[in-house]
């Protein structure tokens, strides 16, 4: 299907054996004529039916995670996904879901900030791991963050 829509974010990706081209790309968030609900359009062209998707939420910041959770789910069941920019991953990074209630939620969100603090730690003891990061996002500049871990600059 022919998108149609204003861009917010589009990526070239490869995927499979054969390296098939797949391009992810997610809309802006508008509002429906629902009172209280937003949309986002997102789609993943050249997989399957590459039909666009529309991922609806109680505002702008709710529909977009969905949408960009989707397109990470989507990307995260192909196999061998490579990309000349930044990994999907860090372009689409993972959701910590809700579905199993705000508590479990929670816990799951301390895991991951321990491991994160312990990563932290070891990067801190090891500098030239930040010269490692560099070189695995294919040359682009890269900034060591204790609140994410990085982010590309």
């Amino acid at each position: 299907m022919d998108w149609n829509e204003p861009t917010l974010i589009e990526r070239a990706y490869q995927t499979g054996d054969d390296q098939l081209a797949v391009i992810a790309r997610l809309g802006f968030p508008r509002p429906t004529e629902r009172p209280q609900e937003w949309a986002c359009s997102f789609q993943l062209y050249g997989w399957k039916d590459s039909q666009i998707q529309t991922a609806h939420g109680v505002d702008g910041l709710q529909a977009l995670t969905i949408a960009a959770s989707t397109v990470r789910q989507w990307l995260d069941s192909i196999s061998k996904v490579s990309s000349n920019e930044a990994p999907y991953e860090v372009v689409f990074p993972k959701y910590v879901p809700f579905a199993h209630g705000l508590e479990f939620h929670r816990y799951l969100c301390r895991l991951l900030d321990e491991e994160i603090e312990k990563k932290n730690k070891s990067w801190r003891q090891n500098a030239s791991h930040a010269s490692v990061v560099t070189q695995s996002l294919k040359g682009q500049r890269v900034t060591i963050s204790r609140a994410v871990g990085f982010v590309s600059n």
